[in-house]
């Protein structure tokens, strides 16, 4: 008998190797804003954090076990552990002050980095 076929007769899911890739950080964001991932401030900003856009998952909620880099989320959570917190995506596109917030926080991070 075919091995394949007697497993899937016994309806056991074979291995399948992982073909994604493992995403160590993530990003975090309100559902009922617009998907982030599409946009090229967010790039702009993880490049300046020095993390890649493909290193990210982008989440409505925090897995455990995943660094948060960058909090978007209107309603901020205690304790806060992200890197950076900032107001959502659509602020961020559409108000300067909460651009230079997120700047001053970048900077923040950057010599937090240089010093450590």
């Amino acid at each position: 008998m075919n091995k394949s076929a007697y497993l899937a007769a016994m309806e056991i899911t074979p291995w399948q190797l992982r073909d994604t890739k493992v995403r160590p950080y993530q990003v975090v964001w309100d559902a009922d804003e617009m998907t982030p991932a599409a946009e090229p401030l967010l790039e702009t900003v993880l490049g300046l954090i020095g993390i890649s856009k493909d290193d990210c998952e982008f989440n409505t909620e925090p897995h455990k076990g995943k660094t948060i880099v960058w909090d978007l989320r209107r309603n901020r959570v205690r304790p806060r552990v992200a890197w950076l917190v900032s107001d959502p995506l659509a602020d961020l596109l559409s108000r300067s002050e909460a651009k230079r917030a997120l700047w001053a926080q970048i900077c923040q991070w950057r010599e937090q980095q240089l010093t450590a």
